[in-house]
């Protein structure tokens, strides 16, 4: 037995090794956790030396693949988690034996039919990769691979840490030494490239990215192995490669090859300190040149890498600590990089350098690693919106997966952090969560060695159960009373969205009903042309998105505002705004959720579009197959058979049944077979908005009014939406496929021709479809504005809700079956008994309301000038008086800047009187971004660090969401931003000159600009006035 000691400490240290044997007698997941890695390793080393060098090196010439093909003689989908694969794979013993067996049909592959030899076979049209998948099974297990970073070369490392048995230790090196003599030179996994194609794209199993996720753990385990004095003797692998080195010479190596960028990725290229896009592929090359830079004591690495992680962390996060791509999934496996940055960051840097940014300290990153996640749960799961997969789960735990990776985040600021309030933060989530954790702990190092708070117990967590608001990411989430839960963006295009502004997703009784696709794999067919789609989600599509260019995944936008934001015990709703999306006047959408009983509720859609020639209203439900069903409208007959095909002046070549993309979407994301100058990945068609792949489609026109949808699902669930027809519009209905075609999706689309269109409508859901409470009516309600909107939902409980909604304020006079509504304002709700008694009623954006002899007050939208701002205290001083009174305080402030463009939603911190002026401190920074000026070139600005949350990656679109914002200077400068042509050049109007080397933040307020207070509730009865209007 020896001591076991780091050249470094790059991740690990002595103390954590210590503190992980004091959790294994203290806790007794930890004890369990180290036994089961303790029988796995101590299982492995049962193999001889002989044998595990005949497995890895036995990989060399042969491909590595995934398997996403599918199986190629059932065509089912394989699955994709290590541990539902484990009964597929032969066993090392059986070597030079490889199999796969499929657990569909149970063919053994390879076989006489699909006779892979090591470079896979080709048949149907396609590539199947039978040895690739048992290559890059036990490449996974043994190195680490895509769903666990620790493989078994970092156990056997941790194992040897904690014990210092030095079989452990040999063992380790041994398969660190045989992937090292074969790794270079290896072209990735084979699935994403044409059969037969050398495109390179990662390295061995490890697609781009993960390469360099699995390089930080490879780093940390030679960082513990490299007093080893086997690591200085010839290299075993090498010479059965017929190569020459030592041991230590063959290892390093690897850890010095694909590195830096990342060919078959994104574009990239960290030599010299560059940064390009800050995107999550970018921040992986960051985390491994951090780690190798550490391992190998290469200054420069350690250097770039301490400079990147705060751009990462001012640039890539927004001031509500959200990440800038447009997937929450994403966002929750990026925390998991920046994590990493930040220890490794810390381990590279001075003394001086952590005092100057210690990347434990930094708010935004806090905000965004350990408390958003926590606001962001809707009915317990994690929102799917943008590139993420499917949500098929059923119930209102909290997300395990989101759990787990916001425990640990916390974990981390528990350990680093030297700002003791936010320690304090770190630990009261720690505490809430670790009942609900406890059982998932053990499965990663550092919740062995990283320590654990054991004081006193917390308040246990609880679901979020208000709105959440997050201004800059635009994602607004409402829950009411029920928990019943839409979650709406109008955030900014970027990186992994979808087109989905505007569209809403619905929880209820624990099932995200709406549906969201999800994606499966980037760049698949059913991704690209599908899924990604507008009118592949519940939102309207303009224009049949005529702009979208073939390949385009979503149109350019710099995002939208929340314009209205309201919450209370009777009901909860926002409204957003985004006519930008489409460049035309008015393209906004109002959600209300609202209670009424047995547990059931019901979302209040107002959706206003002006300015365009043809909407289509989309809408779909439930995961598992359903039924849908159309009351209120007659079936017409039509000539087409995909939605591409309705009114198309010239009839499409797939527009007929077997032909639509729909129908032939197939097992990873392709089409069953090729027509015309179809791809089997990356491909769209030239007119590229997802209409082909919605087929069987049927046209009815409405009898009346009112139109009602159904949608049964098999698991006893319905879903109804009533909706309100115009003259000339028409309904459509049709099937859509799932991401790999195994399912078809019923759809439903209103379809408008009008310049000025209101959708209005109300769905809900309910358990055994025609028992409990449900919507009986919706009845369209006179009202004396042609651009306003009013309608009575009425309920089986007897009660009648009243609505009325103007997308502008205006003195409104509703004619209801219970008298005259008058309400001053833009939007107001009343429910009402079947005596006409008024059993509540909200003044959501009114001044005040009336209904016979009752009379409502509602706050006033009061509006602020800013005088004076200290951003980095997130501070504004006001010219006014204080708003509200001791009763009723505004929760927001939205702000409108004199730079144009929309207002910015701000939550708020406090707000008090100081002297003559009103002080209030926001929760936000103000500050969006931060770089330092490289060149200067008239009114052309180069600098530093990407500004993505600035510049969505589409150059000729000239939109940016800072336009209008100010550049302000740590010495003089002083500028106006007017777009962001690329990620690091600003078009600015000059104020006073920046200089070459001035560091600068761009922030989002400014003297001058206006403020307005947002309460979220607040009406009060009053007695009627007796003086007239």
């Amino acid at each position: 037995m020896s001591i076991p000691k780091p050249k470094r400490g790059c991740y690990f240290t002595p103390d954590d090794v210590a503190r992980a044997k004091d959790n294994i007698k203290k806790f007794a997941w930890a004890e369990n956790a180290y036994h089961q890695m303790k029988r796995e390793c101590d299982e492995f080393l049962l193999y001889g030396d002989e044998q595990i060098y005949a497995c890895i090196l036995g990989m060399k010439d042969q491909v590595f693949a995934y398997g996403i093909a599918g199986c190629p003689n059932c065509g089912k989908p394989f699955p994709m988690h290590p541990e539902e694969q484990k009964t597929m794979f032969s066993s090392i013993d059986a070597l030079p034996l490889k199999t796969v067996t499929c657990p569909g049909c149970r063919m053994t592959f390879p076989n006489e039919r699909f006779d892979d030899r090591g470079q896979g076979v080709e048949a149907n049209g396609k590539g199947y990769y039978l040895i690739g998948m048992w290559n890059f099974f036990t490449g996974g297990r043994l190195l680490g691979g895509v769903h666990d970073h620790e493989g078994l070369v970092t156990k056997l490392t941790y194992m040897y840490m904690l014990t210092g048995n030095e079989a452990y230790a040999s063992r380790a090196l041994l398969i660190l030494d045989a992937f090292s003599a074969i790794a270079p030179g290896t072209i990735g996994p084979r699935d994403f490239t044409p059969f037969g194609s050398d495109f390179e794209i990662g390295r061995l199993h490890m697609l781009t990215s993960i390469v360099h996720r699995i390089k930080v753990c490879l780093a940390q385990d030679y960082d513990w192995l490299y007093e080893r004095p086997e690591l200085d003797r010839p290299s075993p692998a090498l010479e059965m490669t017929g190569q020459q080195g030592t041991m230590r010479q063959n290892i390093e190596r690897m850890l010095n090859d694909y590195m830096l960028s990342e060919p078959g990725g994104p574009a990239y290229d960290l030599h010299g300190g560059n940064l390009t896009n800050l995107q999550n592929h970018e921040s992986d090359g960051v985390r491994a040149m951090l780690a190798v830079g550490l391992v190998l004591s290469n200054e420069d690495y350690c250097k770039w890498g301490i400079r990147a992680v705060e751009a990462f962390f001012y640039n890539a996060i927004g001031r509500d600590g959200m990440y800038y791509e447009g997937s929450y999934g994403y966002s929750l496996f990026a925390a998991t990089v920046f994590l990493d940055m930040a220890v490794l960051a810390m381990r590279a840097s001075t003394r001086r350098q952590l005092e100057s940014f210690h990347p434990f300290s930094c708010e935004r990153f806090f905000r965004f690693a350990v408390e958003n996640p926590l606001t962001m749960l809707c009915q317990g799961h994690l929102p799917c919106y943008g590139d993420w997969g499917r949500d098929t789960i059923q119930g209102r735990s909290p997300d395990q997966r989101l759990v787990a990776e916001t425990y640990r985040a916390a974990l981390f600021f528990y350990q680093f952090t030297p700002d003791p309030h936010m320690r304090q933060r770190a630990e009261k989530t720690l505490l809430q969560l670790y009942p609900i954790m406890e059982d998932q702990l053990g499965t990663r190092g550092v919740d062995l060695f990283f320590g654990h708070p054991t004081g006193a117990k917390s308040e246990p967590f609880r679901l979020p159960n208000r709105h959440t608001v997050k201004g800059q990411a635009g994602i607004g989430i409402l829950r009411d009373a029920n928990e019943t839960t839409v979650l709406m963006r109008i955030g900014q295009n970027n990186t992994h969205t979808h087109d989905d502004v505007l569209a809403y997703t619905y929880y209820a009784f624990g099932k995200e009903v709406s549906a969201d696709l999800g994606y499966s794999i980037y760049g698949t067919n059913s991704h690209f042309g599908w899924s990604s789609k507008s009118v592949a989600h519940n939102t309207v599509v303009v224009n049949e998105d005529e702009g979208m260019r073939a390949g385009q995944i979503y149109k350019a936008f710099s995002g939208g505002e929340f314009s209205l934001l309201f919450e209370s015990e009777h009901l909860t709703a926002i409204e957003g705004r985004a006519p930008e999306l489409y460049n035309i006047d008015r393209y906004e959408r109002f959600l209300g959720v609202v209670p009424f009983a047995d547990g059931v509720s019901y979302v209040m859609d107002f959706f206003t579009i002006s300015g365009a020639r043809t909407t289509d209203y989309a809408y779909r439900a439930f995961h598992e197959n359903s039924t849908l069903s159309v009351e209120g409208a007659a079936s017409v007959a039509g000539n087409f058979w995909t939605l591409a095909g309705v009114e198309a002046e010239s009839k499409p070549y797939f527009d007929e049944p077997g032909r639509s993309f729909g129908e032939r979407l197939t097992t990873g994301g392709t089409f069953r077979e090729l027509l015309d100058a179809e791809q089997e990945r990356l491909w769209t068609p030239e007119k590229n908005n997802g209409y082909g792949y919605i087929f069987d489609v049927k046209r009815f026109i409405p009898n009346g009014p009112e139109v009602r949808a159904v949608w049964k699902s098999v698991d006893g669930y319905s879903l109804h939406w009533l909706g309100l027809c115009d003259d000339g519009d028409q309904i459509l209905t049709g099937l859509c496929p799932s991401l790999e075609g195994e399912t078809r999706h019923p759809v439903f689309i209103v379809r408008s021709t009008r310049e000025w269109k209101r959708y209005r409508s109300a769905a809900y859901v309910c358990k055994d479809a025609e028992a409990g409470a449900h919507v009986e009516r919706l009845l369209p309600l006179a009202v004396n504005d042609d651009r306003a909107e009013a309608v009575a939902v009425v309920l089986s409980t007897g009660m009648t809700d009243l609505w009325v909604h103007s997308p502008v304020e205006r003195h409104l006079a509703i004619q209801t079956p219970f008298g005259e509504w008058v309400v001053s304002g833009r939007c107001a709700w009343m429910r009402i008994d079947p005596n006409g008694n008024i059993r509540a009623a909200e003044c959501i954006q009114a001044d005040e309301m009336s209904l016979g002899q009752a009379y409502f007050v509602g706050p006033k939208a009061e509006r602020m000038r800013v005088v004076e701002l200290d951003a980095k205290a997130s501070t504004l001083w006001l010219s006014g008086k204080m708003p509200g009174d001791a009763e009723l305080r505004p929760q927001y402030v939205r702000v409108f800047s004199q730079g144009g463009g929309g207002s910015a939603l701000y939550p708020l911190r406090s707000v008090e009187l100081e002297g003559d002026r009103v002080k209030a401190v926001l929760q936000d920074s103000m500050v969006l971004s931060k770089g330092t000026v490289e060149k200067s070139t008239g009114d052309l600005l180069e600098v530093d660090y990407p500004i993505p949350l600035g510049h969505n990656g589409d150059a000729d679109s000239g939109v940016s969401s800072m336009k209008g914002k100010r550049m302000v200077g740590a010495g003089k400068g002083l500028a106006v931003i007017h777009s962001l042509p690329e990620f690091k050049k600003i078009r600015v109007k000059p104020i006073v000159p920046f200089e070459v080397g001035e560091s600068f933040d761009i922030v989002d307020i400014a003297p001058g600009d206006e403020l307005e207070w947002v309460f979220v509730n607040g009406t009060r009865s009053r007695e009627r006035r007796s003086t007239k209007r």
